[in-house]
């Protein structure tokens, strides 16, 4: 029974932060962040794109021979970013699972990850994905992007990569599912939420990228796709978020962001 009750308590522990009426009640005691609507940037958007665009690039050139694995990645990530990120148990003991950088030093505005996942738009059904998952983001503009890589949610991307797929080139990356990632980056979905005692050192910055600057075969390295068709609703951009550096951070240095984001309209 012990065991049951901490099993939930960590699952609440987690969960609550997504919880909007438990949010509301205890907003008034939580540090936030506070943007305009549309004015979220810490970076420019094109900053954004143009590191992904060339990273993924020399992803890519480093794979050729088709063999992809996730410690070469993380060789590019150093040679070409000069830093790495990896998953680790988190220094908050009820989070589990944190992200660090693991080799170099982060420069404030530097992208340090991505939140991976489905993005669903506004009106597309949610409801049963969203049950007990901490891991639906919100964008201001009502998008939302479920980052969960486990039951309907991991079985829903699978489902739409393989719908799009254009053999043999593959519309988004598929190993954030299972940790042995491809692109180091895609794993922004287990930062973890700021306490006083680690301050947020990244914050979400949503960017749209424009599909027609990613050429078919750098797709597969981005950890994104729309749960209804890019295809049929001719989509010029996919919509990513990056967790963005607001300070420098050095190496073996926790990854924290903060979950509360106010808008004023």
């Amino acid at each position: 029974m012990k065991e049951l009750w901490h099993v939930v308590k960590n699952k609440w522990l987690s969960y609550r932060f997504r919880f909007v009426p438990w949010v509301a009640l205890n907003f008034k005691d939580k540090r936030h962040r506070s943007v305009s609507r549309g004015d979220d940037k810490i970076t420019p958007d094109d900053a954004i794109v143009n590191t992904l665009l060339h990273f993924s690039t020399s992803l890519h050139k480093h794979f050729v021979d088709g063999n992809k694995n996730p410690i070469e990645a993380l060789k590019v990530m150093e040679r070409v970013l000069g830093y790495t990120i990896q998953l680790r148990k988190s220094n908050i003991p009820e989070a589990g699972t944190g992200v660090f950088v693991s080799k170099g030093t982060v420069t404030a505005g530097s992208i340090v990850a991505l939140y991976p996942g489905t993005v669903y738009r506004v009106m597309e059904p949610l409801l049963l994905q969203s049950i007990v998952n901490p891991f639906i983001f919100r964008c201001i503009d009502g998008l939302h992007i479920d980052g969960k890589d486990r039951g309907i949610s991991r079985k829903i991307f699978k489902s739409c990569v393989y719908r799009d797929l254009r053999w043999p080139f593959f519309p988004a990356d598929l190993t954030w599912l299972t940790g042995d990632l491809i692109n180091p980056l895609n794993c922004g979905q287990y930062v973890n939420n700021e306490t006083p005692e680690y301050p947020c050192n990244v914050a979400y910055q949503e960017c749209d990228l424009p599909i027609d600057r990613f050429p078919i075969e750098l797709r597969c390295y981005l950890p994104n796709i729309y749960y209804s068709s890019s295809e049929g609703n001719q989509t010029k951009f996919l919509r990513v978020v990056a967790l963005v550096a607001v300070k420098d951070i050095g190496i073996d240095t926790e990854l924290f962001s903060t979950y509360y984001t106010v808008v004023h309209t």
